[in-house]
Parts: structure tokens; sequence; C-alpha cells
């Protein structure tokens, strides 16, 4: 005998068993996607006010901003090519 979905226990105790096991599940997957929905505010909430920090302190310093981002611009730079020149050797 062949057994199908559904048809594992015998007698109507199977298909009560079968429901509640389809409830649980439904349940546990309802409080899954609960759970990663708050964590994905929690993250969008911490980029946010990352974000509105950053901007505020560029605002309050525009000079110290502009120095950070000309020296991250030049060790890019320097990163770049050195890749570059790396690869043309080989």
């Amino acid at each position: 005998m062949n057994a199908k979905n559904g048809d594992i226990g015998a007698g109507a105790g199977a298909g009560a068993d079968g429901e509640q096991v389809k409830e649980h599940l439904r349940a546990a997957k309802d409080a899954a996607a609960s759970a990663a929905r708050a964590r994905a505010q929690q993250a969008r909430d911490w980029a946010s006010s990352q974000i509105d920090d950053l901007q505020q302190r560029v605002e309050a310093q525009p000079y110290m901003a502009s120095a950070w981002a000309l020296g991250a611009g030049f060790l890019a730079g320097i990163l770049l090519m050195s890749l570059v020149r790396n690869g043309r050797r080989r």
C-alpha cells in the first residue's frame, strides 16, 4: 500500500490531526512574518537615524566632511589603480 498525503492515519482522527498541524504551521508562518517585518522596521529606523545624524554632522562641519570625502576618494583611487596595474601584469 502506498500512503498519500492525508492518508497516513486511519479513521476520522487523522483528518483532525492534520488540520491541527496546518493551523499550527499557519500560526508559525504568521509569527515568522511578523518578526521579519518588525526586524525590517528596526533596520529602517536605525538606518534613518544614522543618515539623519550624518547629515547633521555634515551641516555642522562642512569643511571636515569635505576633507573626509576627499581622503576617502583618494584612497579609493589608489586602491583601484593598484588593482588595475596588477591585472595588467598577469
